[in-house]
C-alpha cells in the first residue's frame, strides 16, 4: 500500500516530540569493561537506512531513540528525516493529488452509502473490493485495491 501523507503527518509530529534537545545528543548507557562485545557504532547512515526500511514496511514512526539514530542531534536526526522524505517528494506527492480526488468522491457519497462500503471493506477486504471495482469499471486492478485499501484504513 503506498504511503499517506498522514504517515508522514505522524513522522512530522513525532520529531517536534523528540525529547532531545537541539545540538545536544542522546544519552547513551555505559557498559563495563566486562562486557562480552562492544555495542556498534551507528552513523546517520544507519539511521537514514533505518528510516528508508520503516517507510518502505509502511512503518513510520519517531525512530530518533532506536540505537541506528539515537547518537545524533536532534537537528542530525531532523536533516535525515528531510533526507528521507525529500527522495520520496515525487510519490508524496502523487499520492496525495490521489487521495485528494478519493476524498472528495467519499465526501460527496450518501453517509448510508458510505456506510454500505465500510461494511462490505471490512466483510470481504479490500482486495476482493478492489478487484470487483476494476472488473465493472475496467479500471486498473491494483489502483482499485489501492483506493480500496484507503477508504478502509481512512475512512472506515
Amino acid at each position: 500500500m503506498r504511503r499517506t501523507p498522514m504517515l508522514l503527518a505522524v513522522a512530522l509530529l513525532a520529531i517536534a516530540g523528540c525529547s532531545n534537545a537541539t545540538g545536544s545528543k542522546a544519552s547513551t548507557p555505559s557498559t563495563s569493561p566486562t562486557s562480552a562485545a562492544p555495542s556498534p557504532t551507528y552513523d546517520k547512515y544507519d539511521c537514514r537506512a533505518l528510516l528508508e526500511r520503516s517507510y518502505d514496511e509502511d512503518n513510520v514512526y519517531d525512530a530518533s531513540s532506536d540505537p541506528e539514530c539515537a547518537s545524533l542531534t536532534r537537528d542530525e536526526y531532523v536533516d535525515v528525516v528531510k533526507e528521507v522524505l525529500t527522495g520520496r517528494k515525487d510519490e508524496i506527492l502523487e499520492d496525495a493529488g490521489q487521495h485528494i480526488v478519493w476524498d472528495e468522491a467519499w465526501n460527496s457519497t450518501d453517509v448510508d452509502q458510505q456506510e454500505l462500503v465500510c461494511d462490505r471493506l471490512r466483510a470481504d477486504g479490500a482486495i476482493v473490493v478492489g478487484q470487483e471495482m476494476a472488473d465493472e469499471t475496467g479500471d486498473n486492478v491494483d489502483e482499485q485495491i489501492e483506493m480500496a485499501e484507503y477508504l478502509l484504513d481512512e475512512k472506515c
